[in-house]
């Protein structure tokens, strides 16, 4: 194989302890300082394949090896489009360095371009550093069909793991004063989560938040969207029993292919319940911030469980309708099931669906391809197709512990799953920002 060039550098820290004379002393600790590599970011299938080095800043001086595990991600796919290695590599007493191949695989199907993601985990003795993600990007090297759209089309629906449990307990409590709701709470979930950036979120952010709704809530003269004019988050949608914040909205947006201009488009966001790996959404379809703060992306189910056992999975239908959170405008928010135009209580469908044919774009300024549901601007809203409106309500009488609304919001099953607009005025304390 080639020699490594254009290296991409991942520092991590390597701790592990030294042999020590003195048995009533924890043995030192020597920190070794390693990097990962690629052998080019770039690559042809054609290629016999590429491989990543971890490099240590000395020696290895311990007994035996030391161990550093990895996964490989993305979109090509390991046994048909590459070899995969076995998900751990040895550094030797005495050596510096290990080298990992990956060789590929040559086939005769056009395909467009895919990506091996490298990223490493935490090992015993070895935790990571600031970056610890490589990406290497296959080009296919068949004949192209004119027609072929050149930008990643595929979608992820995959349930992703909750792998720790919060070191804060959670806070939540309302309490009514006039016409006002007050919800007091920490925004910590009741469940496990998963941390997706562990190198700049070091704990959940438990900070008290303070949200305000209106008691009697009425249905405005327009609608709100959640999203600003430049389409970014203006307005959490609402929260959760619990205090989490749920905000559907957006995703990734869709890159440009020139990377040397920066530029994104906002008009095509990766809609967060079909691309979990992209957003780094957790068993909750939910993730943390970089300031700490955890909130839903999608079917909070391991929340619904909580509240009703078997309600998030499905084996369980609700008796009564079972109030999840509360809207921004102060009209509750029910899980999947609410009482229908005869009253009769219903799991609700959304007015959604996707476009037919390919969306218009060239690949390069806006996506094109099969309108699939990778991007949200996928969809849309078909009056009377669902029992919900455009902002995945039902104008409808319900009563919830004693208070009864002439609206309410559902979290569904499929598409927008969490509400993307208001219905009545939004609260400011909803605000992002604020």
């Amino acid at each position: 194989m080639s020699k490594l060039t254009n290296l991409s550098f991942i520092s991590l820290i390597l701790l592990f302890p030294v042999a020590c004379s003195d048995d009533d002393k924890d043995p030192p600790e020597i920190t070794y300082t390693a990097t990962i590599s690629t052998m080019s970011t770039a690559a042809s299938e054609s290629d016999p394949g590429t491989g990543f080095n971890i490099q240590l800043d000395q020696s290895y001086s311990g007994s035996g090896s030391l161990t550093v595990t990895y996964e490989l991600t993305g979109t090509a796919t390991g046994g048909s489009d590459y070899q995969a290695p076995n998900g751990s590599a040895s550094i030797a007493s005495g050596a510096d360095n290990v080298v990992v191949e990956i060789p590929f695989i040559d086939d005769n199907e056009v395909e467009n371009e895919e990506t091996i993601i490298i990223t490493l985990l935490e090992s015993d003795n070895v935790a990571l550093g600031n970056t610890f993600t490589l990406t290497i990007t296959i080009s296919d090297n068949d004949s192209n069909d004119p027609g072929t759209c050149p930008n990643d089309n595929s979608i992820d629906q995959s349930n992703h793991q909750c792998d720790k449990a919060p070191d804060v307990s959670n806070s939540y409590s309302e309490s009514i004063s006039g016409d006002t709701r007050t919800i007091v709470t920490n925004g910590i979930p009741t469940h496990d989560y998963r941390n997706q950036i562990p190198d700049l979120v070091q704990s959940l952010n438990s900070q008290t938040r303070t949200y305000r709704v209106d008691l009697t809530p009425e249905i405005a003269t327009s609608l709100t969207s959640i999203l600003d004019q430049n389409f970014m988050p203006a307005y959490s949608m609402g929260v959760a029993r619990n205090g989490v914040p749920i905000d559907p909205a957006p995703g990734m947006p869709f890159i440009f292919e020139n990377t040397q201009t920066g530029e994104y488009n906002w008009d095509w966001v990766m809609e967060p319940n079909n691309n979990m790996d992209a957003v780094g959404l957790d068993c909750a379809i939910a993730h943390v911030q970089p300031d700490g703060t955890y909130h839903y992306h999608g079917d909070m189910a391991v929340y619904a469980d909580q509240l009703l056992d078997g309600l998030g999975t499905g084996s369980t239908i609700p008796t009564d309708p079972v109030l999840i959170g509360w809207g921004a405008d102060g009209f509750p928010i029910l899980y999947k099931y609410g009482p229908d135009a005869t009253g009769s209580l219903k799991e609700l469908t959304p007015g959604y669906r996707l476009k037919s044919g390919d969306r218009p774009g060239d690949g390069v300024s806006e996506p094109c391809g099969e309108y699939n549901g990778k991007y949200t601007n996928d969809f849309e809203f078909v009056e009377d197709l669902g029992d919900l409106d455009a902002c995945n309500g039902f104008e409808g009488s319900v009563t919830i512990n004693g208070e009864t609304f002439g609206y309410f919001y559902v979290i569904t099953e499929d598409f927008p799953v969490i509400p993307r607009c208001i219905t009545g005025t939004p609260d400011n304390s909803f605000k992002k920002g604020m």
